[in-house]
């Protein structure tokens, strides 16, 4: 369908409800939002590098973030926790764990990917606060890792896909709607350049099913999808 403002949504309604005061609120924080989208999230439109083997192995620097971006939703929706084990990769799906080994040290921790980064040459993972304390390179900034998968995501999750379109921009502004209504939304794009709005994604089919049921009743148009 084509929206008033001429933009393209693809086989959703991909707007917040008419009059909702969050409509403002998107309109306000767009550009932050589409920056978010470019920046932040650029990683989900890659394919993973590897197709998280166990045991893959890949070497270069880790650096760290996390205390000045406390609370910004990370590029899988949650809110950032410098106090989580978590970390940033660039293609890695989300919910890998991997074990990232300190190469001058040998100190090793282990890490969730639930962000997209670092973007500097060289560097292949930006720990959590925590994270970089406990493997002791917090003072340094960066250190030579190795990055080592040691579990694979789930086989299978589910999401909420709320919204496709063709233009970034517009996706952006959907995922921010929901954001603010507490939701984790975030945006992938397909091979075919259709940007989606997703919120998840849950283990179990039961919780995406009330997610999904509390958004339509907040006048979205939502529906469950399985990811494999």
């Amino acid at each position: 369908m084509r929206k008033p403002n001429g933009e393209e949504a693809v086989g959703l309604r991909c707007a917040a409800p008419s009059g909702d005061p969050r409509r403002a609120l998107a309109r306000l924080t767009a550009a932050a939002a589409a920056l978010a989208l470019a920046v932040g999230c650029a990683g989900t439109r890659r394919a993973p590098a590897t197709a998280a083997t166990p045991g893959a192995t890949e070497f270069g620097d880790a650096s760290w973030y996390g205390i000045e971006e406390r609370g910004r939703l990370t590029a899988n929706g949650e809110p950032m926790d410098p106090g989580a084990m978590t970390a940033a990769h660039k293609t890695l799906p989300f919910g890998t764990v991997v074990e990232v080994t300190d190469r001058d040290t040998g100190n090793s921790v282990r890490v969730r990917i639930n962000d997209r980064g670092p973007f500097r040459p060289g560097r292949i993972i930006d720990l959590s606060h925590e994270a970089a304390r406990r493997l002791g390179i917090v003072a340094r900034g960066v250190a030579p890792v190795s990055v080592t998968i040691v579990e694979r995501p789930p086989a299978s999750s589910f999401t909420v896909q709320t919204g496709a379109f063709r233009a970034a921009n517009g996706a952006a502004r959907l995922a921010e709607s929901i954001r603010a209504a507490g939701y984790p939304a975030s945006v992938s794009e397909t091979d075919g350049g259709v940007h989606r709005v997703r919120v998840g994604p849950y283990a179990e089919r039961s919780e995406a099913d009330r997610v999904r049921r509390e958004l339509r009743a907040l006048g979205y148009d939502a529906l469950v999808v399985r990811l494999r």
